[in-house]
């Protein structure tokens, strides 16, 4: 594990001042009581025309939450806004499953994407096509609705069950995963409406993906999650497939049949309402 960037305390910077309200100080001590939190990056601005801070965004992991209800998210992001006229501060977090939904929460309250991002050397490595939806999402705004999120951080031992001695650690089984729910509200054409986000962690070779894929509901989200990660159970593409209609698929057939040399079979032809011999539905 890699030292924080800055204590918790010393990045939200308000020893000087008050709690605007009871909430906005039961928020502070939240997180300044823990001695598990991680500040990953963080983002001050000042007044113009006083070195004073005035406002601050905090993007922290919060290790805690591994002892909290299992799948909580173990990522935050924090702003602080400071009244130094009044000498009082507000704080308001949102809670995320992944570093990408904690910016896109701080940069919808008016921090800089570039400064809420973390340093390369404490996050494990990871792939273009990852970088890509990271900063999809971080700058999607309120685009998706996210219903439900759940983080795996299991460290499973095989030689437990036997009854042995511990396992070494390269032994181990690393079981960390999030998996997240959302609903598209403004899904582009041919695309599914909802999303399910898939970052999965690579604990001893220090690196992840994140994927995303395509379901029609909630429910079909849902059912993939419960066998989320396994090697069978790969995400379904975001886009939909498209249906042929009953003259192209004939069509194709035909195309088909003559590349392979056989005779062309007949097509009948759509019966029409001009047509005297057309058939009609029995009525019921």
């Amino acid at each position: 594990m890699h030292e924080p960037l800055l204590a918790i305390d010393e990045a939200l910077q308000v020893e000087d001042l008050e709690a605007h309200t009871d909430e906005d100080k039961r928020r502070w001590w939240e997180f300044a009581s823990e001695k598990q939190v991680d500040v990953l990056a963080v983002q001050h601005t000042v007044n113009p025309h006083t070195p004073l801070l005035t406002e601050s965004y905090l993007l922290v992991h919060d290790a805690t939450m591994t002892w909290d209800i299992p799948g909580s998210p173990q990522l935050a992001g924090i702003h602080v806004q400071r009244d130094r006229g009044a000498g009082t501060f507000r704080l308001e977090y949102e809670r995320a499953p992944i570093v990408a939904l904690a910016q896109q929460w701080l940069v919808s309250r008016g921090a800089d994407l570039g400064q809420v991002t973390p340093h390369a050397e404490w996050l494990p490595t990871t792939d273009q096509p990852s970088r890509d939806l990271e900063q999809r999402l971080a700058l999607a705004g309120d685009r998706y609705w996210f219903a439900n999120s759940y983080t795996s951080d299991l460290v499973l031992d095989p030689a437990h069950s036997s009854g042995g001695p511990p396992s070494a650690a390269e032994d181990l089984v690393y079981d960390f995963n999030t998996w997240i729910i959302a609903q598209d509200r403004q899904p582009e054409p041919g695309q599914q409406p909802v999303r399910v986000f898939f970052e999965d962690v690579d604990y001893l070779g220090r690196t992840y993906t994140l994927r995303e894929g395509g379901f029609p509901d909630l429910d079909a989200a849902y059912d993939w999650t419960r066998r989320a990660g396994e090697p069978d159970n790969p995400l379904p593409p975001v886009e939909v497939a498209p249906v042929a209609s009953p003259r192209t698929a004939a069509a194709r057939a035909t195309s088909s049949a003559t590349a392979a040399g056989a005779a062309p079979a007949e097509v009948a032809a759509s019966p029409t309402a001009t047509d005297p011999t057309a058939t009609r539905p029995r009525s019921r």
